[in-house]
């Protein structure tokens, strides 16, 4: 199902339309915010489901200074497809990942001795070091050292063989919050660590720590550089205008199919929808599927030649359905899930990821993940 044509999956109609543009036009404007610091542009689950291989080949192209994933085999995926930039792995890297860690000259965070200690020992058995940034947990409590030990337990890393200690780093708790006074808590927690170490002549190349909602509202004088996600995708935190980033991905399918109700009739599993009146359904080949949350039921609309309807009925896991009243819409015409469309005026209606996330009641990190390998992603 949900197929517009022949059997292969480039012949889907559902996609996600990636603005490699507009990815770029956000880079450039994060740089100017980011006041001459360096760049980690944060790939990680897929490139927030924006496909992070091509996003990665894009980014580098643009001369972005490092690119942050997850978990190890992001970064081994990004070096086989011939991205050479600086990788740094954000969660603690296990013991049997060590070698390919070692072996693709992936960066690392340093939350335990005795991890580090093994990763040291592979790494100097290859003639090599090990390239690690020291995690410091200021308020978070998920990864790394608590500050309090942190400065002896840089000091012991900078004793291990086959250990190059570049950087050190936090993240905050509460950066999405305007005006956060606990955001303020962590930075002063992690400013006392970095000038106590500065003090004793230990110095990093990389002190991090904001992301997308910290460059907006964080003071930067302490960090050399600043690790951007949900900005270069194109959504701003909303506390702060003073920039118009350019959303990169828009979700696009066609009608499948249109069908006359009558009046009391009903839509969908569990029958949520009654007609109030005789109108026509049509539907479309999007679905939870795909990613797009069966949470909508009752709450979404989508464009349709331009114009605003609702999303009717349960969404089902191929499928959902939409209200079209009694306007002439059409197998085959356009419609938008998240982008923009113009009607036959040229008047412009838009769905952007924070929109569907309101619906859904989450945040739009969620929304754009979500959308499933099946959905084309296509590079524009």
């Amino acid at each position: 199902m949900g197929r517009c044509g022949g059997g292969h999956h480039d012949m889907r109609c559902t996609v996600a339309r990636i603005d490699l543009g507009a990815l770029r036009w956000n880079l450039s404007q994060l740089r100017h915010r980011a006041e001459g610091r360096k760049i980690m542009a944060m790939v990680k689950a897929n490139a927030y489901g924006h496909g992070m291989i091509e996003v990665s080949r894009t980014l580098q192209e643009s001369g972005v200074d490092m690119l942050g994933v997850a978990f190890a085999d992001e970064g081994v995926t990004l070096r086989e497809q011939g991205i050479v930039v600086p990788i740094m792995v954000l969660t603690p890297t296990m013991a049997d990942e060590a070698r390919i860690v070692v072996d693709n000259a992936l960066t690392t965070v340093a939350c335990d001795f005795d991890q580090v200690a093994a990763l040291g020992t592979l790494a100097a058995e290859g003639g090599t070091k090990a390239i690690v940034h020291v995690y410091v947990d200021t308020g978070m409590h998920r990864d790394g050292v608590q500050p309090h030990e942190a400065v002896d337990f840089v000091h012991a890393l900078d004793r291990l063989p086959g250990i190059d200690v570049q950087g050190i780093c936090t993240h905050f708790a509460t950066s999405d919050e305007a005006h956060s006074g606990f955001l303020l808590e962590q930075l002063e927690s992690f400013r006392t660590v970095v000038a106590t170490l500065s003090s004793a002549g230990r110095t990093f190349v990389h002190v991090h720590a904001a992301n997308t909602g910290a460059i907006w509202q964080a003071e930067q004088a302490l960090c050399t550089m600043v690790r951007p996600g949900l900005s270069l995708y194109g959504y701003a935190p909303p506390f702060d205008d003073a920039m118009t980033m350019r959303p990169v991905l828009s979700l696009e399918t066609k009608v499948l199919s249109v069908r006359r109700i009558r009046a009391g009739e009903t839509v969908s599993y569990g029958r949520r929808y009654t007609a109030p009146a005789d109108r026509t359904i049509a539907t479309i080949p999007v679905g939870y599927g795909d990613g797009y949350p069966r949470k909508l039921t009752g709450k979404a609309t989508c464009l349709i030649n331009g114009r605003s309807y609702p999303v009717v009925g349960t969404i089902c896991m191929d499928e959902c359905m939409v209200d079209v009243g009694d306007d002439p819409v059409a197998i085959g015409d356009d419609v938008v899930l998240i982008g923009r469309q113009a009607d036959v005026d040229g008047r412009i209606a838009s769905i952007d990821a924070t929109d569907v996330a309101a619906w859904a009641e989450t945040i739009p990190y969620e929304i754009t993940t979500a959308i499933t390998a099946r959905v084309p992603r296509k590079y524009v």
